[in-house]
Order: structure tokens, then sequence, then C-alpha cells
């Protein structure tokens, strides 16, 4: 049973928490996940079991895409609706000011990540420093907002304005961090309401399930997730990479992961180490075929 879920994550609920219980629903060993989502988000978490979660790094790099809720006049510790208020204001921004804003963050190539992030600054996790009253100097990362769209007009709720905006970003965007900057050029704060993750990948909301939903007829198949190409080898090399060898330019010249097949059928998935040096990520048992 290995492979992979495309899952509705529902609010109120960490990615942790969504592995476990697949974990006990599916009677899986292992479980991991392409990428957290904070627990007031919910949609497409891209989910693996067993000796696919040795697979998650090839799907880490894949753009996502979100509806986002922007909520002007407020700032909180977490940058979202879970934090603690920490700044309340007066504002009124019209749509073209919004677009305007957008447009400059567009072009921005790097930002900074919030301090309630899992990301790692000197070997700690961001969130760390901050439980631990510790200053940090957060560095800010290659990201681009590659497109958006949005998707309301302008609305008053419960004492602040609020407009949905698609984003189309790259892999490492803080949704949260883009609210923060963009009331930042506003000349005020903002942060995220609402968060729903509607692409992953090549894999969208309407493939997603919820969790209630999900069985074992669910599970795609490794081979039909990666549409990697194929390596067919010799005989004399079966047994050699059932255990591991490293294969080198002999064998391909390809500088992308790949299935080595054989007369046996599919053996293993190879990755590129070095030029022209490929290791084996995941070796097929006996079983898996």
């Amino acid at each position: 049973m290995d492979g992979f879920l495309v899952v509705d994550k529902e609010k109120s609920m960490t990615s942790q928490t969504v592995c476990l219980k697949l974990k006990a629903k599916l009677n899986a060993k292992k479980c991991g996940h392409n990428g957290t989502l904070d627990p007031n988000a919910t949609g497409v978490m891209v989910v693996a079991l067993n000796q696919a979660t040795k697979l998650l790094k090839f799907i880490h790099e894949h753009d996502k895409e979100y509806i986002a809720t922007i909520l002007f006049g407020l700032s909180t510790t977490t940058l979202d609706m879970d934090g603690e208020i920490i700044d309340r204001m007066d504002m009124k921004p019209t749509v073209d000011e919004i677009n305007s804003g957008i447009l400059e963050l567009k072009k921005r190539i790097t930002q900074k990540p919030p301090l309630t992030s899992a990301v790692k600054v000197d070997g700690m996790k961001l969130y760390e420093y901050q439980r631990k009253g510790m200053d940090v100097d957060i560095p800010e990362r290659e990201v681009i907002l590659k497109d958006y769209e949005i998707l309301s007009d302008l609305r008053f709720v419960d004492g602040f304005y609020e407009i949905d905006i698609k984003l189309s970003v790259s892999k490492g965007y803080f949704i949260r961090s883009f609210a923060r900057d963009l009331g930042l050029l506003l000349n005020g704060v903002a942060i995220v309401k609402e968060l729903r993750r509607i692409r992953s990948g090549d894999y969208v909301i309407e493939d997603a399930h919820k969790i209630k939903e999900i069985d074992e007829a669910s599970i795609i198949p490794i081979f039909d997730f990666f549409k990697f190409p194929k390596v067919y080898i010799k005989d004399y090399l079966i047994p050699l990479v059932k255990n591991g060898i490293t294969l080198d330019d002999r064998q391909t010249n390809l500088h992308e992961p790949f299935y080595v097949d054989s007369k046996d059928g599919i053996l293993a998935i190879y990755e590129e180490v070095d030029r022209n040096k490929y290791k084996p990520v995941l070796i097929f048992k006996q079983e898996d075929k």
C-alpha cells in the first residue's frame, strides 16, 4: 500500500494530524506530506504513504495556488486569525490601491518568512525562536508571486475591510507574509483571515477528498503519480540494482529521476547525485510489483 493521496484538509486540523488520522484509517506505517498547511487553512495536501514518503522531495518544488481572504487594519503575532492581536487601525483601502500594492509585490523576488513559520535559521525553526523569546535575524528567501486575481469587491465585516484574492505562487511563498507586506505597502497592517489551497503542482481541489471519504481505493500508485522516464537495464545488472548499485553514463545520460526497468519489471527509482552518477531513491520490494 505505497502511494499518494490528494487530501482536502479541513480547518482547525494540523498537517500532522491529517497524517496521524490517515495512518490509523489505512493502517499505514509511514505518512508524510508535501508542505505544511496552517491549522486555519484548508485545501489540497498531497500525502505519501509508506515507501512513497521517500519520493516527497520530488513534489516539494511544485508551484501552488491559493484563495485568500485578506483582512485590513489588524495585525497579530501569527499574521492570521489564530494569533494575539498586536495592532489595529482604521483602514479603508480602495480596490485600485490594493491592486497597485499587489503589482508592487509581484515585482519582488524575495520575501521574509513569518516568525511563526518552520523555516530554519542556524539549525532552529523560527517559531522556536519566538517561543523562547530569542531575537533572530530572518533572512529573505527567493520566491515569486507568479499571478493573481482579485475575486471580490472590498467588503466591511465585523469592523474591518476585507477582500478575496487568488494567488499563484512559487514554492516557499508565504501567504501570511504577502498579507503583512500588502498591509505595509498600504500604510497599515493586514492579516490572512481565510486561506484555501486550491492547487499543489498538478493536483487541484477537484481531485481532493475529505479524510472521511478516503479509503484504499483513493490511493494513487507511485507509477501513476510519477511519469518518470524508464531506463531499461541488461540482465546482469538486475541483482546489482536490487542491492543499490550506483549507475553511470553507461546506462543513461538523464538529468531527472527515472525508473529502472528490466525483464523482471520496474526495479527502482534512481536520481542523479553527481554528473552522470545515479543512486537509488527507492528500490521496490518483490511484493510491490
